[in-house]
């Protein structure tokens, strides 16, 4: 039986040379410094638990806890930093799909960086196994045949499985509750139902004093979601998540049963404010991309163009975002009714 030393030693070595092959640049960490969740120690009386999830097939599955993971690989950034804002970072033994750490919550970057394996690629499925994880967190994607295995391969070999539920194409319509109860099923799998429960609180919040304060001020602006994709517009409608918030919020989603949209469909909508999603690879790009519209020479009838109405919208913030959904909600609102938050402003 291998000590754990020897396991560490092993381990760095694969993942460097799996780096290396991979042609990526992760980061391995050593004998990263452990640092103990402040909160008192899991509740014995909490456990077993039992989460309601899916499978590699899609199929609906109860897995049963008996206590908290303590060896956590997390994948995606809705993933990692639902941990880190739990308080359970220090469990995550290897944190993928993150493009910068930039782009994690600046209040859970120093936690973040005390994770042992930190790397936009995924680690190949026999490095992780030399881990010993005792759960894997992560899309519907991440467990298939050609990324990290199904997960009937991992819960043969002892090892829990999560699948965050927005990211299941089988997944008819993306919600606002659907993030919530993610965010509540991880804080019951690690016993922080009260961390979880103010989070999702905390959202609630923000819409509900959005909608209150722009019902009274009589506002009820118009407002599109897109994706650039070449010479049409790729709509994010009524079934997905950041529809949903837009509804959420009081706005009017325009295009809401619709898959894509010309330029010219949009000249004709003039919404009061459009929203350009930006994908990972482009979350550098934010401004250059929304050029693009704010130059097009089709475009400058456009009321948010002549308003300067135009706004970025990262994916983590609208597709399986977990922690932060708040962002998107946040985001959305300041954009219908940039009125309400003058003060943060000043």
């Amino acid at each position: 039986m291998l000590n754990n030393r020897n396991i560490w030693a092993r381990c760095l070595v694969t993942l460097l040379a799996a780096a290396l092959l991979a042609g990526c640049s992760p980061v391995v960490r050593e004998n990263a410094p452990v640092e103990r969740d402040v909160q008192a120690e899991d509740d014995a009386g909490h456990y077993p638990v039992e989460i309601e999830n899916l499978s590699s097939k899609g199929d609906k599955e109860t897995q049963t806890y008996k206590a908290s993971p303590k060896r956590v690989v997390a994948v995606w950034q809705n993933s990692i930093e639902t941990l880190l804002a739990l308080g359970v970072g220090d469990r995550i033994v290897a944190g993928m799909g993150v493009p910068d750490e930039k782009y994690i919550l600046p209040e859970y970057r120093a936690k973040y960086e005390k994770i042992p394996y930190t790397s936009l690629e995924n680690l190949d499925m026999e490095t992780i196994m030399m881990m010993e994880p005792d759960l894997i967190v992560g899309w519907y994607s991440t467990f298939q045949s050609k990324v990290l295995r199904s997960t009937q391969f991992w819960h043969d070999r002892g090892i829990h499985t999560y699948i965050a539920p927005a990211s299941s194409a089988s997944a008819p319509e993306k919600t606002l509750d659907e993030e919530y109860q993610d965010i509540l099923n991880m804080g019951k799998i690690f016993d922080r139902q009260e961390r979880a429960e103010a989070i999702v609180g905390k959202m609630k919040d923000e819409i509900s004093r959005v909608t209150e304060a722009s019902r009274e001020l009589g506002l009820h602006r118009r407002g599109i979601i897109v994706e650039l994709t070449g010479r049409n517009l790729q709509v994010y409608g009524e079934k997905t998540l950041a529809g949903h918030i837009l509804e959420a919020v009081g706005g009017e989603l325009l295009g809401a049963d619709l898959d894509a949209i010309s330029k010219e469909q949009l000249v004709d909508m003039d919404p009061d404010a459009i929203f350009v999603v930006v994908i990972e690879s482009d979350y550098d790009r934010a401004d250059e991309i929304l050029d693009i519209l704010y130059h097009d020479s089709g475009l400058q009838s456009l009321s948010a163009v002549q308003n300067h109405r135009i706004y970025a919208l990262p994916l983590y913030s609208i597709y399986s975002s977990g922690i932060r959904t708040y962002d998107g909600i946040q985001k959305i609102a300041k954009g219908l009714y940039p009125e309400l938050y003058s003060e943060e402003s000043k």
